[in-house]
């Protein structure tokens, strides 16, 4: 993280920051999604998860409203987000009900991928050099430990038997 955010660079501190809580935020909530999705269904976490994001934008929302209403188009898109954002979260805690976390990780670092992708596209920005070396060590320690765990869950257990007392 210290090769992208790279502290000193110019960055905006308050946006590193942000990422920083972000990330912690995101952790917890895999976490969170890991350990009940053992007792909790699929369907109540996702309801539980969408009531306290509404609990805390409704109260935030007041305050960041500019009063203007938005056009259909942009109508359309909070929809659609709405509706691929749940869709996401449904799949994410049903996968965490199916996989072992080691293994759903590195897929979580695609994201790295896909906003590098869009800030290309939507943004006109291009990662520095630095940045994505930074984002590739990332991703490969995830891959790097998906696959030790997978390998030494495979491993076949060695049998040792007792010495041969004649």
């Amino acid at each position: 993280m210290v090769l992208i955010a790279r502290p000193g660079s110019g960055l905006d501190s308050l946006g590193v920051l942000c990422a920083l809580c972000g990330a912690a935020l995101i952790a917890t909530y895999q976490l969170l999604s890991r350990v009940l999705a053992r007792t909790e269904g699929t369907v109540a976490m996702l309801f539980y998860t969408a009531l306290l994001g509404m609990a805390i934008y409704g109260l935030v929302f007041p305050w960041f409203w500019e009063g203007r209403m938005p056009s259909l188009l942009q109508a359309a898109l909070l929809v659609s987000t709405g509706i691929t954002g749940g869709l996401g979260h449904f799949l994410f805690t049903a996968a965490h009900r199916h996989a072992p976390a080691s293994l759903l990780a590195p897929v979580m670092y695609v994201q790295l991928m896909w906003a590098s992708l869009l800030g290309w596209l939507v943004f006109s920005h291009v990662p520095e050099q630095i940045s994505i070396i930074g984002m590739c060590v990332v991703a490969v320690s995830g891959a790097a430990v998906a696959l030790h765990s997978r390998s030494s869950r495979i491993a076949p257990a060695v049998v040792t038997t007792p010495a041969d007392p004649s």
